[in-house]
């Protein structure tokens, strides 16, 4: 993976964290409407995707349409589970979740995108005839 989507990847964990830290803070309307759409139709996706696929290349629509389809699902989920909770479905409990999720699975795609890249796995790969 390039330098851009490690970029990328610490873009979505600073979403992730402003969304849980705008919730419940006084802002402009406008940064809560952008935070929020971020999160819902696109952030969480994208960190799956690359969390489960580290080395994978896909173009950026690949990406950008795996990533709304990710995150919807996820969003979906989401609402669903903390309905049925006694915690109840809120704004904040719904940020905390989905900017909790977000934060995790960039931090994991990261570090599985780190050891996919190593020079050294590759070798130690090809010593052990492909097989991992």
């Amino acid at each position: 993976m390039t330098r851009t989507h490690l970029s990328l990847l610490a873009a979505s964990c600073g979403v992730g964290v402003l969304n849980v830290a705008m919730s419940e803070i006084a802002t402009f309307q406008i940064v809560r409407v952008v935070l929020g759409l971020l999160i819902v139709f696109f952030v969480p996706g994208f960190a799956l995707i690359s969390a489960v696929l580290p080395g994978r290349q896909f173009s950026l629509s690949e990406y950008l349409l795996a990533g709304i389809g990710a995150s919807l699902a996820m969003s979906t989920t989401a609402a669903v589970a903390l309905g049925a909770a006694p915690i109840g479905l809120s704004r904040l409990s719904f940020s905390v979740v989905l900017g909790s999720c977000t934060l995790i699975l960039s931090i994991i795609a990261a570090l599985r995108t780190r050891v996919h890249n190593d020079p050294r796995r590759k070798i130690e790969d090809l010593s052990n005839g492909g097989e991992s």
